[in-house]
């Protein structure tokens, strides 16, 4: 398992796939490489795949208490450059959004293009359209006077779609039992909350990204409402929107095969 120790992190990633085509996964809070298991099978026949867990998530193990979306954004850089990829295609899903919009300004040379999903401009934009009161409650509930197992069930009822859920209704159990298995940091997500909520809005940048953008987004997503994604996609020049109907937060996994065809169409487009 290939790790690499940025003297503030020791980061936690993996490569699939080969090829001349360079992707970049991203994932959201308290998601590890494993949420990306629908879409590692698909793009990796296509291209040379790195996907990582964050800081404050899965094995990747921060030496700060504390750290901000532009600190994660250089933990991507770090593994980018461990991985030899120089420049990538790069996908970010919900926090893993605004890293992928923190890596570009970072290093924008490194960025051939950005696929942003189910996220937004930033909590502290003026344009960022505030999540359902429930997805708030739940993302500050106190995990230890309810217990984990009651808000991970509190979670999978806001993050995914009713419909979804109703197609797997041992979704909380499995997920709680993945976490267990991984023996996962549950002060994590809070942390990476905490550096989301810290973040300032990236609405004025947003016209300074001048890499193709592919905007993906779910209908009735309820954690990072439509009109984020809409709001992308007007404020970067040139970026195109897909919204997904009959689909929640968590679209990657709610709509597999057609997340992984607009992704894949849209790399080859551009190849």
């Amino acid at each position: 398992m290939p790790y690499v120790d940025t003297g503030s992190a020791r980061l936690y990633y993996e490569t699939h796939g080969h090829g001349e085509r360079a992707l970049v996964l991203i994932m959201g809070l308290g998601g590890t490489v494993e949420a990306w298991g629908m879409q590692l099978p698909a793009f990796s026949a296509e291209a040379h795949v790195v996907a990582m867990d964050n800081r404050g998530a899965g094995r990747t193990e921060s030496h700060t208490p504390e750290w901000s979306v532009d600190d994660m954004a250089a933990d991507v850089l770090a593994v980018m450059d461990a991985a030899d990829v120089e420049r990538a295609h790069v996908v970010g899903v919900s926090m893993g959004g605004l890293i992928a919009q923190a890596l570009y300004h970072l290093a924008p040379e490194r960025v051939r293009s950005l696929i942003l999903g189910c996220t937004g401009p930033g909590v502290n934009d003026p344009a960022f359209e505030r999540p359902a009161p429930a997805v708030e409650q739940v993302l500050h509930i106190d995990r230890e006077s309810v217990g984990h197992a009651t808000a991970l069930r509190r979670l999978t009822e806001v993050f995914y779609h009713p419909t979804y859920r109703e197609r797997v209704p041992d979704l909380a159990d499995r997920l709680l039992r993945f976490e267990q298995d991984l023996g996962a940091d549950l002060a994590g997500p809070h942390r990476q909350l905490e550096a989301v909520y810290r973040q300032p809005g990236e609405g004025g940048r947003l016209s300074d990204i001048q890499v193709p953008t592919l905007v993906l987004h779910g209908e009735d997503d309820i954690v990072w409402p439509v009109e984020n994604g809409e709001y992308l996609a007007e404020a970067i020049p040139g970026a195109r929107l897909e919204v997904f109907p009959e689909t929640g937060h968590m679209l990657m996994l709610e709509r597999p095969r057609a997340f992984n065809a607009s992704v894949l169409s849209f790399i080859r487009e551009l190849e």
